[in-house]
Parts: structure tokens; C-alpha cells; sequence
């Protein structure tokens, strides 16, 4: 009998699998379906670039040169947030980034990349005489990047987590950078219909996924795309309601493309990667304050003793004992009730009589960068403190002569011993409690932050004007980039920008260059080229009507003063020499009013909340009773 059974299930088995219908064609996965897409794509796009550079010599206007370009272009927006993705530094460098030199990373010596990719030829085919040798070169030279992104490649690097990431930055990328015109320098009226184009490329995409997601959430999807490539094809960039976009369109797609990768159990960023991400991908909306990863930039892992780190960095930040002659704190500068700013042009000298050279930015939100101080000498937040303690002109200091002070407090042995255990005081536990303090100073719950995240919609019209204006025909959002409103650069936030804007020395006729060298002489000897004489770490503009004078040597004293030097088009607009500006030349043609209800939007950004209080007490120092009466704050 045992054996009858089981030869009744071997048999059962063969006649179930011999009785099925074999398939027709085999299931073809979306994702191979997407990188046949790309390849078609990116093929159609480089020969619609070959049959633009074969026939550039013989147009003879320059409407008919601008109109194949724009072709091309439209062509490659299609697939640009794949690209993008994939190697962000290759389309950055040489595909689609902002048209000025840079210098090339991980080399052992100065190599200078001149400008190039679409950009850069978009600005020539704009110009009255066009150089067609450049465009004939820069056109070659594209084609090769394009053509490198080859099948095999694409097979190595496109998979299904990877597509979903795509998508999403993707948004985030038309949200902070195409609705703003930064990858248009020369005719931005273009703008609005290539981010159409892009939006509609990973919609296409994304429906590749059709049959395996829930309807419903599908049909969400595919409806907010069309209402946005709609506002899109129909806007007109100067008056385009980009409050509107962000709030209907790019904010509820950002969500909606998780909930559609959720639905399919495939993985997200922090699922397939053991490192800590720039940006927190299930943040629900950029205008939060989880959405980029505070840790990432402190460099710092959270553990049980955070809030005691934290605790103490706060005395130390208070704590004059830091300096030489112990009158002199981090808060000497950066005080609380000037949102961590001192308010005056150029910060106090040691000696209490001279000033430096440079003005006290505000640390609220500075820890969301990649590089530090106003000429990005640093790359970490800790070691912001050495060029503090060590300067002759603020703390003129060091680091044995700190910690022996510290030694001889018994409160403060016990408060480091709580933070750090057994390390306790030292150069490492000092700079890294300071930077978790800077890094806990963060404001996103402004006016503006919660009119984004739909908490209040009763908003002053002005406001909302102002952020149109700023994200548009003013193109202050194509430096200050949402939602930091800094240079820390989208969608992947991990690069700080610096600018050149030729500010006058004294902010008055007849106007002179400052002559500040900047990012030129940061100390890092590799940046030591002509474009970053006078470039300058561009800043975050959130609390901004609270942390004047302005400008790296506080020579404006009113946000009104900014935006006519900036509506003038800078030093080169007053008639400067300023051989490598950033800045468009050009008049921005604000009005007045325009000019205003851009100041109101600026100061929608305020927000102090909970980060002006200081410690009620300074530890005691037994060993030096002479240092007990030191203030809080320091004394000037």
C-alpha cells in the first residue's frame, strides 16, 4: 500500500504540471522593459544630436540653430531622471550642470573642467555670433557621454530599488531646480515645458509597473501627473503659481511614488544600504523637519547618551573658558537672541577693539552642509571648533590648555563622564559635543514651512507672491535652493555651492570690488583657481530678517539694499570688474512691489522656536577659583 501512494502522488504531480498550458511569449519584467526604454531613448537622443552637429554649419539663423536644440533637449528630458541618477557626478560634469568651470575630483593635481553639456551650448546658441567650432566640440563631446551609458551599463545599475529612487529624486529635482529655470540660463520661458516633459517621462516609466499595482493607487498617481503636466504645458514661467505646484503637484507625487513602491515590497534606501542617507526617504513632505538626515551631516550615530552630548556642548558653546583669556565663548558671536548671529558687520576681535574680517553668519540649520565657514574650508562640522580655538583674532587658544581648565572642575568631569564615559575630556569629546549642539539648532516650523506641510493655509498673499517671485523671475532659488534655502544643492543635497557676486567693498558710490579673496584662499590649495577668487559659501536665508548686516562682510544693512544690488545684476550691473560673477549681469526688472513681497517671503522664514534659551549655570572650577566668575556667554 505505501508504495501504491506513492506512485499516485508522482503520477498526480506529473499530470498536474503535463496538463499546464505553457505560455506564449514569456513575461517580459518592467524593469528590462524600462532599460529597453532607456536605450531606445538615449538612442534617439544622441542621433537626434548627430543630425543637430551635421547640421549646425549649414543653418543659416539662429532661430532654426535654438530650435533643433530644443529638440534635442526635449529629447533628453525624458529620460533625464534616470540618467541623473545613476551617476549624478557624469551628468553634473559633463551632461546638464550649471554652465562654469570646475575643478575635477579625486585627482592628485589641479585639473579644470571647462564648461559643458546642454547648458553651456545652450548658452552659445543664444549668442548674436555663434562660435560653431565650440558648439561642434561641445556637441561631440555630449554625444560620447550620452553613448557611455550603454546597454551593458544600464543592465549593471538599473534595477527595481534603484528605478523608484529615480523617480523620486526625479520629482525633487523638478520641484527645487526645473520649476525655477536653473537648468536654463538663457531662456527659462522653456522652463515649465521640459519639466512637463521630464514629469511625463516617469510617468511613462512608472506604468511599466501597471499590472502589479493596486488600481486605485495607480489612478492617484497617473491623475496628479496629468493636473501637473497640464499647469505645466499651459504656465507661463514668470507668472506660474509655484506655490501651487509644490503643494498639489510635486509634494503628493513624492508620497504617492513611495506608497507605489511600498505596495510592491521593494526595497527602500535604508533597507539595501548600511550607510546614513543625506535624505530621509520616507519623509512625507521637504518642508519637515525629518526630511533631510540631521546625522548625516553631523557625523554622528544617535546613542543612549544624545541628550546629555547635546547638554554639554551647550555649556561649552556658553562657556568662555574656551578662550585665552576666558571672557570670550562661541555665543560671543553667535548669540541666541540674534538667532546665533552678533548683528554687527564684522565680528569682535579678541583684543575687544578690532573687528575681523568677515561677519558671524547665523549656526541655526548650519549644520545642513557639506563644507563650512563663509570660504568652505572645512568639510566637517567638528572641526569648524580647531580654526575657532586656534585663531589668533577669537580664541587663540589650544586644546591642552582648555582641557587642563576643564580637569579642575568636578562638574564638568561628571557631565563628560555621563556623555562619554571613560574618554571624558578631550580634543575628540569637546568639538564632537559641540557639533551635536550646532546640530540640534534647526528651524523648520516657520510660517512658510507650515503653509507648505498644509497646517495653516491662512497665508499672506504677499508671502506667496514672494515665493513665486524668488523661485522665478527673480531666480534667487537657483542658489538658494528649497528646502534649505542655502547652496546645499538638490535633489541629492550633498554639495555646497559657492558664489561669485562681486560686492563692492563699501556698499556705497563710486562703487570698489571688495577685495576679500574668498574661497580662492580657504587654505586648500587645490581651490587656489581664478573662478573662486571672491566666491563666497552661499547661506541659508531662513531667519534671515534676523541675522543682518548682510553679506560676508556685513556691508548691507537691510534685506532691501540685497535685493537692489541683486535686481541690478551685482558688481558686474554697478560697473565693477568682476571677471568669473555667477550672477546673471543682467537687471532682473523687479518692481518695487515685486521686491517687497519677495522681503515677505524671506521672513515667512523665521522661526526661533526653543532655540534661544542658554544654560542657567557655568560648571564651577576649583582649581582656578579666579574662573568661577566668568559669564555665561561671555563677557563681550
Amino acid at each position: 500500500m505505501k508504495y501504491l501512494f506513492f506512485a499516485f502522488v508522482l503520477t498526480g504531480t506529473f499530470l498536474m504540471f503535463s496538463n499546464r498550458t505553457p505560455p506564449s511569449e514569456a513575461q517580459v519584467l518592467p524593469v528590462i522593459h524600462i532599460k529597453k526604454w532607456l536605450n531606445s531613448e538615449l538612442t534617439m537622443c544622441t542621433v537626434s544630436l548627430e543630425k543637430f552637429k551635421a547640421s549646425v554649419n549649414t543653418i543659416q539663423t539662429n532661430k532654426s540653430i535654438i530650435e533643433r536644440y530644443n529638440e534635442s533637449r526635449m529629447q533628453f528630458k525624458k529620460i533625464e531622471f534616470l540618467i541623473a541618477y545613476i551617476d549624478p557626478e557624469q551628468y553634473s560634469t559633463y551632461i546638464n550642470g550649471a554652465p562654469l568651470p570646475k575643478l575635477m575630483k579625486k585627482v592628485p593635481d589641479v585639473t579644470v573642467i571647462e564648461p559643458r553639456g546642454f547648458q553651456r551650448i545652450e548658452e552659445l546658441v543664444f549668442e548674436d555670433e555663434i562660435n560653431y567650432e565650440e558648439l561642434n566640440f561641445l556637441l561631440i563631446e555630449l554625444i560620447k557621454e550620452l553613448e557611455s551609458f550603454t546597454e551593458s551599463r544600464i543592465n549593471f545599475s538599473l534595477t527595481d530599488p534603484v528605478f523608484f529612487e529615480a523617480v523620486r529624486y526625479g520629482i525633487l529635482r523638478i520641484n527645487t531646480m526645473g520649476v525655477t529655470g536653473f537648468d536654463a540660463p538663457v531662456n527659462s520661458e522653456k522652463a515649465l515645458k521640459e519639466v512637463a516633459i521630464s514629469l511625463q517621462g516617469m510617468q511613462l516609466a512608472v506604468r511599466s509597473y501597471h499590472q502589479y499595482f493596486d488600481e486605485e493607487k495607480l489612478l492617484l498617481w497617473d491623475g496628479t501627473c496629468d493636473v501637473g503636466v497640464a499647469m505645466l504645458q499651459k504656465g507661463s514661467f514668470d507668472s506660474f503659481d509655484r506655490t501651487k505646484f509644490h503643494k498639489t503637484i510635486a509634494i503628493p507625487l513624492w508620497q504617492q511614488a513611495l506608497d507605489l513602491q511600498k505596495s510592491l515590497q521593494i526595497e527602500l534606501p535604508n533597507q539595501r544600504m548600511t550607510y546614513i542617507q543625506a535624505l530621509n526617504y520616507e519623509s512625507k513632505n521637504m518642508y519637515s523637519d525629518d526630511f533631510l538626515n540631521v546625522a548625516f551631516y553631523g557625523e554622528y550615530v544617535d546613542t543612549e547618551n544624545d541628550v546629555s552630548r547635546i547638554a554639554l556642548g551647550k555649556l561649552l558653546f556658553f562657556d568662555p573658558v574656551l578662550s585665552l583669556n576666558n571672557k570670550r565663548a562661541c555665543a560671543s558671536c553667535h548669540q541666541p537672541d540674534k538667532v546665533f548671529s552678533d548683528g554687527r558687520k564684522r565680528s569682535l576681535s579678541i583684543d575687544g577693539f578690532n573687528s575681523g574680517s568677515r561677519n558671524a553668519p547665523t549656526i541655526v540649520n548650519s549644520v545642513y552642509a557639506e563644507r563650512f565657514f563663509h570660504d568652505l574650508r572645512v568639510d566637517r562640522l567638528a572641526n569648524q571648533v580647531d580654526h575657532v580655538v586656534f585663531n589668533s583674532d577669537e580664541f587663540d587658544s589650544d586644546y591642552s590648555e582648555i582641557i587642563e581648565k576643564i580637569l579642575q572642575s568636578s562638574e564638568y568631569i561628571k557631565v563628560f563622564e555621563e556623555a562619554y564615559g571613560k574618554e571624558g575630556a578631550s580634543k575628540n569629546t569637546i568639538t564632537n559635543a559641540i557639533a551635536r549642539y550646532v546640530s540640534s539648532l534647526r528651524s523648520y516650523n516657520s510660517e512658510f514651512d507650515r503653509y507648505m506641510r498644509g497646517e495653516n493655509e491662512n497665508i499672506n498673499k504677499s508671502i506667496v507672491k514672494g515665493f513665486n517671485l524668488f523661485s522665478g523671475k527673480a531666480g534667487c532659488a537657483t542658489c538658494h535652493f528649497a528646502p534649505t534655502f542655502s547652496g546645499l544643492v538638490p535633489p541629492l543635497f550633498k554639495e555646497t555651492e559657492s558664489e561669485v557676486l562681486g560686492v563692492p567693498k563699501v556698499n556705497k558710490e563710486p562703487f570698489v570690488l571688495d577685495d576679500d579673496p574668498g574661497r580662492f584662499m580657504n587654505r586648500i590649495l587645490m581651490e587656489q583657481v581664478p573662478f573662486y577668487k571672491g566666491s563666497f559659501k552661499t547661506p541659508t536665508l531662513r531667519n534671515i530678517e534676523l541675522t543682518g548686516p548682510y553679506m560676508h562682510h556685513g556691508e548691507f544693512e537691510t534685506l532691501e539694499e540685497v535685493l537692489e544690488f541683486y535686481n541690478n545684476g551685482g558688481g558686474l550691473g554697478i560697473g565693477l570688474e568682476v571677471p568669473f560673477q555667477t550672477l546673471p549681469a543682467d537687471s532682473l526688472n523687479l518692481s518695487k512691489r515685486e521686491q517687497k513681497d519677495i522681503i515677505s517671503f524671506m521672513k515667512s522664514l523665521t522661526d526661533t522656536t526653543g532655540l534661544t534659551s542658554k544654560p542657567s549655570f557655568l560648571p564651577k572650577i576649583e582649581g582656578r577659583p579666579s574662573l568661577n566668575s566668568r559669564q555665561i556667554g561671555g563677557s563681550y
